[in-house]
This record gives C-alpha cells, sequence and structure tokens, in this order.
C-alpha cells in the first residue's frame, strides 16, 4: 500500500472537522479530524497527531496536558483553513472576540457548534502518529442548529 494510495481510500471516508486548541504563551491551534469517542465510562475520546506537528511537540515533550476540540460549523471553514496552514489568514482566530478560555486554561470557539474540554489520559504512539486519549472534562453544544463542516475527497462541505 502506498501512501498516495492509502490517502485516496481514506478521502473516501467523510469526516468532521475539528480545531484542537492547547493553551500557552501563545497559544496553538491544529485542525483534526481524526477523532471520535473512546469510551463512556469513563468518558474518552481520542485524536491522533503528526510527530511533526507543533501540537504533537507541546503534548509529547508535557508543555500542556489540556487541550479543547473544537466541532466547528459550515461557517468556521475559516478557522479550520488557518489551523491547518492552508494558505495566509488575515485574521488569527485566537484574536477573535468568540473565543473563551476553559477551567483547564484551553481555549474554546464559542462559534463552533459544540466543544469537549480534556486532560490527557493516556498515549499511544504508532507509526507516524501519535493517538491522544483525552478524558472530557466538560462540554457543551453551542449551536445545535448549525450545519457541521465536513472533509471528503480534499473537499470541504456540510452535512
Amino acid at each position: 500500500m502506498t501512501v498516495k494510495n492509502f490517502r485516496g481510500i481514506m478521502g473516501n471516508f467523510i469526516a468532521g472537522v475539528t480545531v484542537v486548541t492547547l493553551p500557552g504563551d501563545p497559544p496553538h491551534g491544529i485542525t483534526v479530524n481524526s477523532f471520535t469517542s473512546v469510551s463512556l465510562e469513563p468518558t474518552l475520546v481520542s485524536i491522533c497527531l503528526d510527530h511533526g506537528s507543533e501540537a504533537h511537540r507541546r503534548l509529547n515533550e508535557g508543555m500542556n496536558d489540556s487541550y479543547c476540540i473544537n466541532i466547528l460549523a459550515e461557517d468556521q471553514r475559516w478557522v479550520g483553513e488557518y489551523f491547518a496552514n492552508m494558505g495566509e489568514m488575515e485574521q488569527d482566530p485566537f484574536e477573535s472576540k468568540n473565543i473563551e478560555t476553559l477551567s483547564t486554561g484551553s481555549l474554546h470557539f464559542s462559534s463552533s457548534i459544540a466543544y469537549l474540554d480534556c486532560s490527557l489520559y493516556d498515549v499511544v504512539k504508532e507509526g507516524d502518529h501519535t493517538i491522544y486519549i483525552g478524558e472530557v472534562n466538560g462540554g457543551e453544544v453551542l449551536r445545535p442548529e448549525a450545519e457541521v463542516l465536513t472533509y471528503f475527497r480534499g473537499k470541504w462541505g456540510k452535512a
């Protein structure tokens, strides 16, 4: 299996888009579509981060032990593009008026569909990615009527 073939096959699976934010000075964000629930008791979710990413470095080196998963709405495509480094954007989402700090220090976008505030629970290193399992400390559905931002076959969309 080549990387190109694998990506082509996986691109046929529609994925929701999240931005994972990490506290700090400066704060950091990364667009992630490899996100899933893991367990109800305890309440656990997972994200997968490339070993070359700043988010992985921060979590791997112990700079952060908490993060927030923001489930993006269709009208937040620019936020997803910004944190995926898909071109130059004029506005840094962290400088917008719709950012709030949670009790763990993580940041969430109040215009997101929903968010989960997580503390690092476990780490599984596999291949060129690490699976970070987070225990959910809190969260909220903020915009239940909004369309979810999706990524399918290399294109942004909505569900």
